[in-house]
């Protein structure tokens, strides 16, 4: 018999119990990224920093979600000891203004705010919470804050390559996961899903992306490819690996074998 799955609810939506209930994409990632992270964190036993560039991006998306002065109380980090903003979040407003001063903006970032839907994909339970979901034009879009729009360095098929922020991110896989979720409590199809991402540059820079069928598929099967193994992890069937290259790794890591320095 199947456990009961807790309502979400805004405040409960990033909780360790809805985390451990319910497989999300950033929770998905997270695993493909360092399972023994992921999982320490799943767990409660590991709790990884907040970076200034999480908190930017934390800083623009609580303003379109109306939760700013929520957010600048929750973190007094954020300001500097006479209480004024640090220059990060200073010009975090700036690509605030950059997209509220933006006539087509205003009217295309229309409809539902921040709805949580909750599906089934590959025998697991997800959860997704929407920026924004247009559901009488038949859309979705995505807010992203990014460095730039220039290529960047990922390593793909054991050799190192420049691609765009959405792929060095995995975007594709948010795109298709919330596309399907959402078609499985709309029944709508056809739901196109868009991105509008602000660059972190003085002043900023905007664009808008859409998605072609096949980009949605590259998405879902990345899924399709590791979710089993994903699961079997976070269920405790399968011992995670380590990438002893992140924080989680260098902080646990134990000196209980020699390297020679070519394997550096």
């Amino acid at each position: 018999m199947e456990a009961t799955l807790i309502k979400l609810t805004d405040e409960n939506y990033f909780s360790q119990e809805a985390n451990q209930q319910y497989m999300s994409v950033s929770q998905f990632k997270a695993f493909g990224g360092c399972e023994a992270a992921a999982l320490a964190s799943l767990s409660g036993e590991w709790k990884e920093e907040e970076s200034t560039a999480l908190l930017v991006g934390s800083y623009f998306h609580s303003h379109f979600e109306g939760t700013l002065d929520k957010f600048k109380k929750e973190h007094p980090q954020i300001f500097t000891a006479k209480g004024e903003l640090k220059a990060n979040y200073r010009q975090a407003n700036e690509m605030i203004n950059c997209l509220e001063m933006d006539e087509n903006f205003k009217q295309i970032y229309v409809g539902e705010k921040e709805k949580i839907f909750t599906g089934k994909l590959f025998d697991a339970d997800w959860k997704i919470k929407v920026d924004c979901l247009n559901v009488k034009d038949g859309y979705f879009v995505d807010l992203k804050t990014t460095r730039d729009f220039e290529k960047q360095w990922i390593e793909k098929e054991g050799r190192n390559t420049k691609v765009s922020f959405v792929e060095k991110w995995k975007y594709l896989i948010q795109i298709a996961v919330y596309k399907e979720i959402l078609r499985q409590n709309t029944g709508i199809n056809d739901l196109e899903g868009f991105i509008i991402a602000v660059t972190k540059q003085d002043p900023p820079d905007k664009i808008i992306l859409y998605f072609k069928p096949e980009d949605y598929e590259i998405g879902m099967n990345q899924v399709r490819e590791n979710i089993e193994r994903v699961m079997q992890v976070k269920n405790g069937l399968e011992k995670p690996m380590r990438c002893e290259r992140c924080a989680y790794c260098r902080a646990t890591k134990k000196l209980d074998r020699a390297f020679h320095y070519t394997e550096l």
